[in-house]
């Protein structure tokens, strides 16, 4: 039920930001490998200003998480994914903001949180990549804190302070937004990560109204 509600809420949310939404679940390693190369090489990409790509798995330790087919659990670093993002990898996005979100579980230590669980399971590159921000629903060797019913609190703290604040503040200013919201729902401590994302980056949702009450509804308890 929390995941689907992740899910859930995260679509609501970007697509009223404007974003064209394609959610991938339960994919294997070589179904998620595939699926990345094909959006790398994909040329509708020149039509659109920024990528964001959201991850919710289970965590193996602070940089590699889990992927889930046919019963089997295989494994991938957070630069198997961010690495087909670079200049020379993916043309159709050089200079552009890409901005990544993994949700997992970076270690076995736990926040001192209540009334959440612990949601924990025990490549060849070009150049270095750029204007990229990716962050985290925890810091390196802690586990992320997840409500079994309404879904993670990194995802719940993201819909609700975009829905709030995206169509006017700057992403480092969400994220420090997104820090003081975890912590008052009892969350883990959410890490940022940039690599030269030089860029003043805003999103320009529409319809802010109708899907801020869109989220609400979906986050009610």
């Amino acid at each position: 039920a929390g995941a689907k509600r992740d899910s859930q809420n995260l679509k609501i949310l970007f697509t009223r930001m404007g974003y064209y939404v394609k959610l991938h679940e339960n994919y294997n390693k070589t179904q998620t490998l595939t699926e990345l190369k094909d959006i790398q090489t994909n040329p509708q990409l020149c039509r659109y200003d920024s990528f964001v790509c959201f991850v919710l798995s289970h965590g193996k330790d602070d940089c590699s998480f889990y992927t889930m087919g046919s019963g089997e659990t295989e494994e991938l670093n957070i630069d198997d994914v961010r690495y087909h993002f670079t200049n020379s990898a993916c043309r159709y996005l050089k200079g552009k903001p890409k901005i990544f979100l993994f949700n997992f579980c970076r270690g076995n230590i736990k926040e001192n949180v209540n009334n959440v669980e612990q949601d924990f399971i025990p490549v060849q590159n070009s150049d270095a990549p750029q204007d990229m921000l990716t962050l985290f629903a925890s810091i390196k060797y802690f586990s992320a804190a997840r409500d079994i019913q309404y879904g993670t609190i990194f995802v719940q703290a993201i819909c609700k302070v975009f829905a709030e604040h995206a169509h006017n503040t700057e992403i480092i200013d969400l994220y420090r937004k997104l820090c003081k919201e975890m912590q008052s729902m009892g969350g883990t401590t959410a890490e940022q990560q940039s690599y030269c994302f030089k860029k003043y980056f805003y999103f320009y949702p529409i319809n802010i109204e109708h899907y801020q009450e869109a989220i609400n509804c979906n986050l009610e308890y």
